[in-house]
């Protein structure tokens, strides 16, 4: 039963290792968009079972709901749980709008409740936890070719990290996916705030060193050192990048769960 959520994390692991040894190669547009790309190609090439080709909107939604909250489907299509009960539930249900209202509902109950005050909790400390050890790496000396590679790699780790243990530990897929879109946000925020430090550090001991990838620049000031460690275009393609990977680990750690229980 753990096979299928083994395979989500060593790919998952696997898909980074390689992303990081093409990006020389590929470019960084290309990078960016693999992983995403990737994931929606899988969703979407996924098969289906026979006969819900008449699903209407409702229905689409709590079977979505049960599929990623890790409802099984049994040999003849049926779901078996509590997405079974929902969809007998809804099944009685005939007017419209009462169905599509019925079924936000049930699609909510399936993803969890929400921990918003937990989910940030946990986001802001492992915020300043790689804030601190990432201006730890700098001063000591260890980010000699930039930080960038480490601020680039080492997030996806961690934010898979914490999806997929979050949503285990609560059996929520909610939460899972809440903490590790914070854990995201927070984290570049503490990125930035690093990049902006650390640029205007190293403009007083080496101006000519980018402090993303130790490359030559040439600043005229600490402020355009700052402005050009802290660019939002930069920013954004770490977002970017870093941002399937909370969904994966949240949609393993779900399903793992569930599976182990079952």
């Amino acid at each position: 039963m753990t096979t299928r959520p083994a395979g989500w994390i060593v790919g998952a692991l696997a898909v980074a290792l390689v992303l990081s040894m093409l990006a020389p190669v590929i470019g960084g547009a290309v990078l960016v968009l693999t992983v995403p790309v990737a994931v929606a190609g899988s969703i979407l090439t996924r098969r289906r079972p026979t006969g819900h080709q008449d699903q209407d909107v409702a229905e689409r939604l709590v079977a979505a709901a049960a599929t990623l909250t890790g409802e099984r489907t049994s040999s003849d299509g049926e779901q078996v749980g509590w997405g079974a009960a929902l969809r007998a539930e809804l099944a009685s249900i005939t007017v419209p709008r009462e169905r599509r209202r019925f079924a936000l509902g049930a699609a909510a109950a399936l993803l969890g409740r929400p921990h918003r005050l937990r989910s940030f909790v946990v986001a802001a400390a492992v915020a300043v936890a790689f804030g601190a050890g990432l201006l730890g790496v700098s001063r000591a000396g260890l980010g000699d070719d930039g930080l960038g590679s480490v601020t680039m790699l080492l997030p996806p780790v961690i934010l898979f990290t914490i999806g997929y243990r979050c949503a285990r530990s609560t059996r929520s897929l909610r939460f899972g996916l809440e903490t590790g879109i914070l854990a995201a946000l927070t984290t570049l925020v503490a990125v930035a705030v690093v990049y902006g430090v650390e640029a205007a550090h190293w403009y007083h001991l080496a101006p000519d060193v980018s402090v993303l990838d130790g490359d030559y620049v040439d600043f005229d000031s600490t402020r355009a050192a700052i402005l050009g460690a802290a660019n939002p275009i930069i920013l954004l393609v770490h977002l970017l990048f870093w941002s399937p990977w909370p969904v994966l680990g949240s949609v393993a750690g779900a399903r793992t769960r569930r599976a182990a229980t079952g």
